[in-house]
């Protein structure tokens, strides 16, 4: 094993600005990240800012004191340095120190930011030609955590209803360990209390094959229907935003009143302002199982209604539909998966009067079928 040099760490102390380029050091303290063989001096800057989404940042800076670039590692909002494998020391280690000197006092170059609780590099398994695996037996029982959900889903920038998802096992769990989604009482739609995330898939796809485990209580209540998870374009249509070929597209599941599941589908030719609901060729849903829903979408040939949707429940065929439009441009491809699940339609009607709950477990994405 080589052995490392240290980086030289320079902690200042800034809780209003960015630049702090005349302030002295502090404190100095040497740790060795790994990837990096040569000294270097990296600034320290804490920084208070409510409005900030992410923990960490990184840049080149300007230090006019000494008349030289400067490293930068920015710890928004009171948080602490991330440790030795997170990929913001390999990326400031790649920074190039411009020969130039600085157009203005204190001029910041390259700043990009981090969260601090995961280690994502902008790829997934897809990239590498394996199927994408989502479990959650490494997980931390109870609250779905920060950490857990980011790696889980590829850091995606939305988080909305994850404090509605827990982690679980036993019964509740396909194997292993799972996820526990709860629908509040009185709640319908997905402005609140709604869980939707949209997780980058890092790259684009003219096929997909995904699959996973659902699970409905013995009490659960259908209302008058939900959603369940899917994929879509980079910016999916949803919400009565009917696709025109050039905006977007998604597909997703829905069980309806009667517990019947479906499809469903934002493309060009359906006939109202929200999705299509193509009923699956199977009895409605049994609660209190375990049921594999395993779905592949390939798109259409630009213009042409040639796009395909077969799904597969419980290994049997309920859906075959080779005459979708998805698109008229050829750059809209798959690029997300959509985790949305939530009562609704929107309006009171819609709404459980109980706390509802479901189960989902073992997610898999792949460019083959599996």
């Amino acid at each position: 094993m080589s052995l490392l040099k240290p980086f030289t760490l320079i902690l200042l102390t800034c809780l209003s600005s960015l630049s702090c380029a005349n302030t002295e050091p502090d404190i100095i303290a040497d740790i060795s990240p790994p990837h990096q063989s040569k000294q270097e001096n990296i600034r320290i800057i804490p920084m208070n800012n409510p409005k900030q989404p992410f923990e960490l940042a990184a840049k080149l800076q300007w230090n006019p004191h000494d008349k030289k670039w400067d490293k930068v590692l920015v710890l928004y909002n009171g948080h602490t340095q991330p440790d030795q494998s997170h990929p913001i020391w390999i990326y400031l280690s790649k920074i190039k120190i411009p020969t130039r000197d600085a157009k203005t006092a204190g001029e910041n170059l390259y700043y990009k930011a981090f969260h601090n609780y995961h280690y994502c590099t902008g790829s997934t398994a897809l990239n590498q030609g394996k199927p994408l695996v989502i479990n959650f037996d490494k997980n931390q029982l109870g609250t779905y955590q920060d950490k857990d959900f980011s790696s889980d889903w590829n850091c995606p920038k939305w988080k909305m209803g994850q404090h509605l998802v827990s982690v679980v096992a036993a019964d509740k769990a396909y194997q292993g360990k799972g996820l526990q989604l709860r629908f509040p009482k009185g709640a319908s739609g997905c402005k609140n209390n709604c869980i939707n995330w949209k997780p980058s898939l890092s790259g684009k796809f003219k096929q997909l094959y995904y699959s996973y485990w659902l699970k409905l209580p013995n009490n659960f209540d259908f209302v008058l229907g939900g959603k369940l998870p899917g994929i879509g374009s980079n910016k999916p249509n949803t919400g009565g935003n009917k696709p025109n070929g050039y905006d977007g597209w998604s597909v997703r599941a829905m069980w309806n009143q009667q517990g019947q599941l479906g499809q469903y589908v934002y493309h060009m030719d359906q006939s109202k302002p929200f999705g299509e609901f193509m009923q699956w060729d199977m009895p409605p849903i049994s609660k209190g199982k375990w049921h594999y829903i395993q779905t592949w979408v390939k798109l259409n040939t630009p213009q042409q209604k040639n796009g395909l949707i077969q799904t597969r429940v419980d290994g049997k065929p309920v859906l075959n539909r080779a005459d979708i439009r998805f698109r008229m441009k050829q750059d809209l491809e798959i690029e997300r998966f959509l985790f949305s699940s939530f009562f609704g339609g929107h309006g009171a009607e819609w709404a459980p009067k109980k706390d509802e709950f479901l189960y989902l477990d073992h997610f898999i994405v792949s460019t083959q079928n599996r």
